[in-house]
């Protein structure tokens, strides 16, 4: 190879580098959305205080529960650049293009349900699903609403009671991992934040990596079929029928839901991915 013809291509790849490098340094737009949970709250807070102390710019917005457990001066503490008070009117496409990143830090378990149900009948709604369809990364943090976790225990100090609401409320949960929706937990969050800023893959609900690809167990194990070679979503329900310490065959196809995850390892179930 010719000096001129080396010297030409090492150009291009330092220029490349350069580029990528500016790219990782720009400014963020995030958006940082709080509904009335508290768990949550402290990450969501220490989230804005780091994305502001990096330079990025953040939006809260607050629902009315949330201005009272949390207080929009907490917020504004933080480091947000701008924060959307409860009644409040804006445009909500404008606000969802201007973001490069949605984060939900404190979710209940009544937003949960909304949006599993495709409601866009509030501003937070609004946003989320919005965000979704623009094809924005939404990161949000699960624990306020897992009715096996936090957001159970609010109403009692077991997990024993209710079981098939709590097996819909979780259902929930996994309908919002289906949609595209980034759930972690409270210790997982500012990590997966981080990494999404930086344009990695999304961790899982465990924080152990990007949520694997997988599929319908084989036919003799089978919690749901494959459809036609599209991804297939196994959730919590198609595992619990399993029992302890199964071997679980999987093919390619289909993801399992956080949920999921979460049960196949409370069940000590042996994934095999063919």
């Amino acid at each position: 190879m010719e000096r001129a013809e080396l010297e030409r291509i090492v150009r291009e790849v330092v220029a490349e580098l350069l580029a990528r490098r500016q790219e990782a340094q720009r400014p963020r737009r995030v958006l940082a959305l709080f509904s009335g949970a508290s768990t949550g709250y402290l990450v969501g807070m220490e989230a804005i205080h780091g994305l502001a102390a990096a330079g990025h710019k953040v939006t809260a917005v607050l629902s009315p529960a949330a201005s009272h457990v949390i207080g929009v001066d907490k917020v504004e503490a933080a480091g947000a650049h701008f924060v959307v008070k409860p009644g409040s009117w804006v445009c909500a496409p404008d606000v969802i293009n201007r973001s490069d990143l949605i984060l939900v830090p404190t979710v209940t378990m009544n937003l949960a349900a909304r949006l599993a149900a495709g409601l866009m009948d509030s501003l937070l709604s609004t946003l989320i699903l919005g965000g979704l369809l623009a094809g924005k990364p939404v990161l949000a943090v699960r624990d306020g609403a897992d009715p096996y976790g936090n957001g159970g225990l609010v109403f009692g100090e077991t997990h024993a009671t209710a079981p098939a609401l709590r097996r819909q409320l979780s259902r929930n949960l996994e309908t919002l991992a289906t949609f595209g929706i980034t759930l972690v937990g409270e210790k997982e969050f500012l990590p997966a934040m981080w990494r999404l800023l930086e344009g990695s893959p999304a961790v899982s609900a465990n924080g152990a990596g990007p949520i694997p690809q997988a599929a319908a167990p084989a036919p003799a194990a089978s919690p749901a079929p494959q459809a036609n070679g599209r991804v297939h979503f196994i959730t919590e329900t198609d595992l619990l029928t399993m029992q302890p310490g199964s071997v679980v065959r999987l093919a390619p196809g289909c993801r399992l839901t956080p949920l999921a995850q979460d049960t196949a390892r409370r069940l000590n179930l042996q994934l095999s991915y063919e």
